[in-house]
C-alpha cells in the first residue's frame, strides 16, 4: 500500500494503498470516487477510474517492487481491466453509476497528469513513466526511488493533495543493516462500509477482483511473515495474490516482513 487505486488517482490508491482503496469511497472535488495502490507500494491501488470500472466484472491490480541492497529501487503499479474491456467501454458512455459520476477519458488523463507531476516533484523519485491504454483499459505508473522513505513521502503528498488519509493505512520500511524489508498495511472498516453503499449486483463484481504484490530483491529471501506470501524458487522474490473482497472484509492483510540474507 504506500495504493496501490490509481482518475489514475487510480495509481495513487493502487500505488500506495493497494486494494484497500478499491472499496473505500472518498471525496474528491465534486465527485465521489472509489479509490486502487496502490495504493499501494503501495498504491493504489480506488480512484474515479477504478471505482467506475470496478463495477464491470473482473480486474487485476499489480504492485511490482524491485529493491536493491542499498535500499534504492523501482516500483510499477498496473491496473488491468482488459478482461472486461467491452463492459468498460459501455460504462464510459454513461454519466453516472449508482448516482456517482463516471469520469471521462479527459478527466482520467488529467488525474494521471496531476499524480505524475506530484511524483516528479518528490525528492528521491526519478524516471517517472506512465501509460493509459483506452482500447484494452490498462493503466501503468512506474518510477525509481533512492529509498523507501521517498515512497512514503509521496504517499503523504498525495494524502494532502487529495484530502484523503492515504498515509494512515500503509507504509514501507527497509533497514540495510539488518536487511529487513517491511510493509505495514492497517485494516479499516471504512472500505467495508464503502462497499456496502453499492448495489448488491455491483458488490458481486469484486469477487473477480484481485490484488497482486511482487517484491524482488538482489539478496536471497531468508523468510517472510505473511501466510499468503510465496517465495520464488530462486529465493529472489516474494509474491502474494489476494482477493479484493478478502482485503475489504479484513480476512487477509498486505502487511509483511521480509528478511534477506
Amino acid at each position: 500500500m504506500a495504493g496501490f487505486g490509481i482518475a489514475f488517482v487510480l495509481m495513487h490508491s493502487l500505488f500506495f494503498e493497494g486494494a484497500y482503496y478499491l472499496c473505500n469511497i472518498m471525496k474528491f472535488d465534486t465527485y465521489m470516487v472509489h479509490p486502487i495502490r496502490k495504493r499501494s507500494v503501495f498504491f493504489v491501488y480506488l480512484s474515479m477510474f477504478v471505482f467506475a470500472f470496478s463495477l464491470t466484472s473482473c480486474f487485476d491490480v499489480v504492485e511490482d517492487v524491485s529493491l536493491k541492497s542499498n535500499g534504492s529501487g523501482s516500483i510499477k503499479a498496473t491496473v488491468n481491466l482488459s478482461k472486461s474491456k467491452v463492459k468498460v467501454a459501455s460504462l464510459m458512455k454513461l454519466d453516472k453509476v449508482d448516482g456517482m459520476k463516471v469520469p471521462s477519458k479527459g478527466e482520467i488523463q488529467n488525474e494521471v497528469n496531476d499524480v505524475v507531476k506530484l511524483l516528479r516533484q518528490t525528492p528521491g523519485i526519478s524516471n517517472v513513466q506512465h501509460s493509459l491504454d483506452f482500447n484494452n483499459f490498462i493503466g501503468t505508473l512506474s518510477c525509481d526511488f533512492t529509498n523507501v522513505t521517498a515512497l512514503n513521502t509521496f504517499t503523504k503528498t498525495l494524502s494532502t493533495h487529495f484530502k484523503a488519509k492515504v498515509s494512515s493505512y500503509s507504509s514501507y520500511s527497509y533497514d540495510a543493516k539488518t536487511k529487513i524489508f517491511a510493509r505495514t498495511s492497517a485494516y479499516s472498516d471504512e472500505a467495508k462500509k464503502g462497499l456496502a453503499k453499492l448495489k448488491p449486483e455491483n458488490q458481486k463484481s469484486f469477487s473477480d477482483a484481485f490484488f497482486t504484490s511482487i517484491y524482488r530483491f538482489e539478496d536471497n529471501v531468508l523468510k517472510q511473515d505473511n501466510k499468503m506470501g510465496k517465495v520464488s524458487d530462486n529465493k529472489k522474490a516474494v509474491m502474494m495474490r489476494v482477493g479484493v473482497l478478502d482485503l475489504v472484509n479484513g480476512k487477509v492483510s498486505l502487511s509483511n516482513q521480509i528478511s534477506l540474507k
